[in-house]
């Protein structure tokens, strides 16, 4: 149902004043079903006014082109977008604006995730390698909630950056993939890579330790380099020098209360 005078008010930070947008035509909100509320909150949808109002594009400002003559990538040559991704856009337009004043703290807190998304494989890598039940240990929660996080601000700053920036669709999607290519090498190579047999290295070296404790002996790294199913092929270096040929032999054992069950034996190869 079309209203020519009805407006809507919208707050743009870099103006920093409020700005009466026409509403070009509504139709009843689907996902709230005109209610304006969705899951006791406002609706994401129609910003909580029970019907979608579009209004005009904000970087064509109608127009349906850009430079160049080109299709207005925002509102896909329509001329109009919605309220809701209006406010995306001016939110969005907003961060690159910043980033283009100050880009170093936004590329040091990439990197900084990219780093934790790192750390995180390698820890969960060396649970999961050898026992997938391990999923459910709190050792796996804490570095799986973290690489999640850190995960997800990469992908909202690659998004805002997509909706935002006024670069070249091409431009923008080589930079998201060279991004999202580093996301995977940062977690495939220290995880399933580097990381897969950390946890059962760091186990056996405790118990060898403990074994050689009465002879003032300790074990300093186990490297394992292979493995036979729960058998793990690996050399143990002693505190004295001495290198040993040992195998790890993991087994699984029913499950206690929510204590994931398993033991772990060290045995020397002669």
């Amino acid at each position: 149902m079309e209203n020519q005078e009805e407006t809507v008010q919208i707050h743009i930070r870099s103006l920093d004043k409020t700005v009466d947008f026409p509403v070009r035509s509504s139709s009843p909100c689907k996902r709230c079903k005109g209610t304006g509320i969705k899951d006791k909150k406002p609706c994401p949808i129609c910003c909580g006014s029970g019907s979608i109002k579009m209004l005009d594009c904000i970087r064509c400002n109608g127009t349906k082109q850009i430079e160049n003559g080109l299709k207005c990538n925002i509102c896909k040559g329509e001329g109009t977008i919605s309220e809701a991704k209006t406010n995306e856009f001016l939110q969005a337009r907003q961060f690159c604006e910043e980033f283009q004043k100050k880009p170093a703290k936004t590329i040091l807190i990439c990197l900084a995730c990219l780093i934790v998304l790192g750390a995180c494989s390698f820890f969960i890598s060396s649970y999961l390698f050898v026992d997938l039940r391990m999923i459910q240990s709190l050792n796996i929660y804490v570095p799986l909630l973290l690489g999640l996080g850190a995960g997800f601000y990469v992908l909202v700053t690659l998004h805002k950056m997509h909706v935002g920036s006024y670069l070249p669709a091409s431009k923008k999607f080589m930079i998201s993939a060279a991004v999202i290519a580093l996301g995977i090498a940062a977690i495939a190579i220290p995880g399933p890579v580097a990381g897969r047999y950390h946890w059962m290295e760091s186990e056996a070296k405790e118990i060898i330790s403990e074994a050689l404790a009465e002879d003032n002996l300790s074990c300093q790294s186990v490297k394992v380099s292979s493995h036979d199913g729960n058998d793990y092929h690996g050399i143990a270096t002693i505190s004295d020098g001495d290198k040993i040929k040992i195998i790890i032999h993991y087994k699984k054992v029913e499950e206690t209360s929510r204590e994931i069950g398993y033991s772990i034996e060290v045995e020397p190869v002669e």
